[in-house]
């Protein structure tokens, strides 16, 4: 199903060259369900919106209370993706936890997954997943996220991703680099 959605992206907006629609979906709002937000209040979870601007997605960190024990700290932040172009998202999971080491050259040790790294997040990944198969949404992983996409090229001018154009590029971010900066 992921495939599909993906192949009819890619012929809407970049086969067909379809940019009145592109823009259409990037400017129109896209909010979190009111259950994300009620689960979210009551296990504590802190939410904020990361995209500011106009995109063909928006973003979400999701920051749980940070874990202390004597000298042990660690902090947990997931990071939702939904795509305004398709009905699919990306979830990632990260934590960090500073580094006592004396000799350390980092102040943090960090890390991210698709699974989460404590039970909160384990629980809102499920939440989130049952959230969005409702409203027939796909979640996209890394292994698909990184396939490239062949005969689709960033313009000129970006070079901060690379040449080559992944699924996740054409789903998530302005590669017809027509949106407003």
């Amino acid at each position: 199903m992921l495939n599909n959605q993906v192949s009819e992206v890619l012929e809407k907006y970049y086969k067909e060259k379809n940019n009145d629609l592109f823009l259409k979906e990037a400017f129109e709002p896209l909010n979190l369900p009111t259950e994300i937000t009620q689960f979210c209040v009551a296990n504590n979870i802190k939410i904020k919106p990361m995209q500011f601007g106009t995109y063909p997605s928006e973003q979400w960190y999701f920051k749980i209370d940070v874990y202390k024990n004597n000298d042990f700290e660690v902090s947990y932040i997931s990071i939702l993706t939904v795509s305004k172009l398709a009905p699919i998202y990306r979830l990632e999971h990260n934590f960090e936890v500073v580094n006592k080491d004396p000799k350390k050259i980092s102040p943090t040790l960090d890390g991210s997954a698709e699974e989460g790294h404590s039970f909160l997040q384990a629980d809102l990944d499920r939440f989130l997943k049952k959230r969005f198969e409702k409203d027939g949404h796909s979640r996209m992983f890394e292994t698909e996220a990184t396939r490239k996409i062949e005969g689709v090229n960033f313009s000129e001018d970006v070079i901060l991703f690379g040449p080559d154009v992944t699924q996740e590029d054409i789903l998530f971010r302005d590669v017809l680099d027509i949106l407003p900066d």
